[in-house]
């Protein structure tokens, strides 16, 4: 599992100077802590964990001599300073379901004939701690090329035992278009 080593965070340092500092900071909250723990990491600690890994995926923090299962819960980046403002976790108690985003990446898209277009780019669902996914992939070489438009229907997430979906089953994930032919294509 991803590890991330974090800090708590004073309630007297202001986030604005912490961030000058080179830390970003973020909250890591759940139904098993009595209140929400203020939390601080090391900027570039965080900004490699978010380049690799988005929202949803599962992180172990690392606070002091403790090692908290949690996912990533929210990532408030600004990309005109390159810096995020606040990286927010919650954490994980085993079989508790809790609401949560997967992210969906696509591979191999050279070989589709046309173009794709991107319809969705998360499935948001709930799940038990065991059940929970990393990130869903699909692979363009292994799908038929019959196929022109892909919903969430037909990732079959509801088969899998304890994902229950809350996006739609009828959303559009992606639609492949004709793409324009050249014009020798178009004399003959």
């Amino acid at each position: 599992m991803i590890t991330l080593k974090a800090e708590k965070r004073s309630p007297l340092m202001k986030a604005k100077r912490l961030r000058r500092e080179g830390f970003a900071t973020g909250v890591l909250f759940g139904s098993d802590l009595k209140k929400p723990i203020s939390l601080q990491y090391a900027q570039q600690d965080a900004l490699q964990l978010i380049k690799e890994h988005g929202e949803g995926t599962q992180v172990t923090l690392e606070l002091k001599d403790q090692k908290i299962a949690c996912v990533i819960k929210n990532v408030d980046y600004d990309s005109m300073k390159k810096q995020i403002m606040a990286l927010d976790f919650q954490t994980l108690v085993a079989g508790e379901s809790i609401s949560i985003t997967a992210q969906i990446r696509f591979v191999n898209e050279a070989c589709v004939r046309g173009f794709v277009s991107q319809e969705l780019s998360e499935i948001h669902y709930k799940a038990a701690p065991a059940n929970l996914l990393d990130e869903i992939v699909i692979d363009f070489e292994t799908l038929s090329p019959e196929i022109k438009n892909f919903y969430v229907r037909d990732l079959k997430l509801e088969q899998k035992k304890g994902v229950e979906l809350i996006t739609p089953e009828d959303m559009q994930i992606f639609h492949i278009g004709e793409s324009a032919g050249t014009d020798d294509e178009a004399e003959e």
